[in-house]
């Protein structure tokens, strides 16, 4: 692991510090998010009797969401902030019964027997994994023959991505934190297929979305007028499901399957 990535990964473990900028659920930014749940509710069959690890669970909501369909979920996250604010959002939504949280990362599951899941997500996670395809390839070893992976990225495509990363080639060299990166559709398809899974669908959300931040310009009046931009397009079509389309919103959210029968 070069350092670099050591730096990321005791970020997203220290307290004090995503906790107090990932809000996905509140602010102006929250249509964009929710967004996702919707892609969930409309495309993945969940069954109540599913046993999902949610990685990088942060503030719960997509265990929780799980949960409330009757799932039994695992959520694991490096950061002890992180997993209190699960706890609260298990509570708060009356499924802390089917929601465990463990602190750990998503490079190291052998806390978990091999095919013990029928759901494993990655929601929000990949752009900041130091090492993508260790993660891919223990989600595969835990998931069960005919489970879902479910995840999202920022894809390179997208005018989010392809500001950010001009964002992040202006600041790294300032010796700025940089805790994100973006993918192309086809890296998340090698990615995938380099640990026995198949990319099944994919939908895009937020074409026109500039900013995707939740920490970062919020308050610049530039910033607000394309989120307004964004808001409006998402009142219209809260994603896209046009595989040309679908691979240049400002996140992607994808749905894969073990390779085999």
């Amino acid at each position: 692991m070069t350092a670099f990535d050591e730096r990321v990964r005791e970020y997203f473990a220290r307290p004090g510090t995503v906790s107090t900028w990932w809000t996905p659920d509140e602010g102006p930014l929250a249509f964009h998010y929710d967004a996702e749940l919707r892609v969930l509710r409309d495309r993945l069959p969940v069954d109540p009797a599913w046993r999902v690890l949610d990685l990088g669970t942060g503030r719960g909501r997509f265990g929780a969401w799980f949960a409330a369909q009757g799932c039994r979920v695992v959520g694991v996250d490096l950061n002890p902030d992180m997993l209190a604010l699960a706890a609260e959002t298990a509570r708060r939504n009356g499924v802390a019964d089917r929601f465990e949280l463990r602190r750990g990362g998503a490079e190291d599951l052998s806390a978990f027997a091999d095919a013990s899941f029928d759901c494993v997500c990655l929601m929000e996670l990949f752009d900041h994994l130091p090492d993508l395809r260790r993660v891919l390839g223990e989600a595969r070893r835990v998931l069960a023959p005919g489970g879902r992976l479910v995840f999202t990225y920022v894809p390179g495509e997208s005018l989010y991505g392809l500001l950010g990363n001009v964002y992040r080639r202006l600041r790294a060299p300032r010796g700025e934190q940089i805790i994100s990166r973006t993918y192309s559709l086809g890296e998340v398809r090698g990615a995938l297929a380099g640990a026995g899974l198949r990319l099944e669908e994919h939908h895009g959300i937020g074409l026109l979305c500039v900013s995707a931040q939740t920490r970062l310009f919020q308050d610049h009046p530039l910033v607000r007028a394309a989120t307004a931009v964004a808001r409006a397009e998402a009142a219209r079509v809260p994603y896209w499901s046009a595989p040309l389309l679908a691979r240049h919103g400002a996140h992607v959210v994808g749905i894969a399957r073990p390779e085999g029968p």
